[in-house]
């Protein structure tokens, strides 16, 4: 077998059903999918060169001025940041047995030597905090675990930026509300899923079908049809 190779996700993946993990890395079945929208990457692209013009400049642009970033600095290192917002080249991971772990930063913070995962988000409409946890708790875990083994000391959170659209004017100006979730991570919590994921692939037992999935449902259905 190949090294396994995950990220954070494809550990998305795993958390939510394990049959359509195991189906998508050991049978090459992939679940289905739509058009893939272009306006997020758009949105991240922009978003990127924004904060990379406060970067050269050493400051904290306003989004990032509250009580909660006192003391908070972006990552200096422009070079570094772009190799590792490359999925190709991010951060990575080894293991004992040889798995890799990898993902792409957005973002990093830098607060009294101690690393803050900073990621991007774009939506329709204002989030909850309890819904940026459900949805993006495991993708800051997984950083907090690349930046700490890659001896990058790190501050046992991260926060999640939110552009979501609110108005718009003329010549095509929208005006976007803007919510600076702060979540905190375990990288050891990303550390024991990547370890059972890995497991998961290395045995020979095929996951039971997960009634709480609509894939696993419809491959069922398209099955007995």
């Amino acid at each position: 077998m190949p090294p396994i190779k995950l990220s954070p996700s494809t550990l998305n993946l795993f958390l939510e059903c394990p049959r359509c993990f195991w189906l998508d890395k050991v049978k090459g079945i992939k679940r289905p999918r739509g058009i893939f929208p272009s306006l997020p990457g758009g949105m991240d692209r922009v978003i990127k060169a924004y904060f990379d013009t406060f970067r050269a400049k050493d400051i904290l642009p306003a989004e990032l001025n509250g009580n909660d970033f006192k003391g908070v600095q972006l990552f200096h290192d422009q070079v570094r940041l772009e190799k590792w917002r490359n999925w190709r080249t991010g951060l990575e991971y080894h293991d004992e047995d040889g798995s890799i772990f990898s993902g792409a930063l957005d973002d990093l913070l830098v607060k009294d030597g101690q690393y803050i995962p900073f990621d991007y988000k774009t939506k329709g409409s204002v989030t909850t905090e309890e819904d940026a946890v459900k949805y993006y708790r495991n993708q800051l875990d997984g950083y907090a675990l690349l930046l700490h083994e890659n001896q990058m000391p790190t501050a046992g959170y991260g926060y999640l930026l939110y552009y979501s659209p609110k108005s718009v004017s003329e010549k095509g100006a929208v005006t976007f509300e803007l919510q600076a979730i702060k979540i905190a991570t375990d990288y050891e919590r990303a550390s024991s899923t990547f370890k059972n994921a890995v497991a998961l692939l290395k045995s020979s037992a095929v996951p039971a079908v997960n009634g709480r999935c609509e894939y696993c449902g419809w491959l069922a259905k398209f099955k007995s049809a």
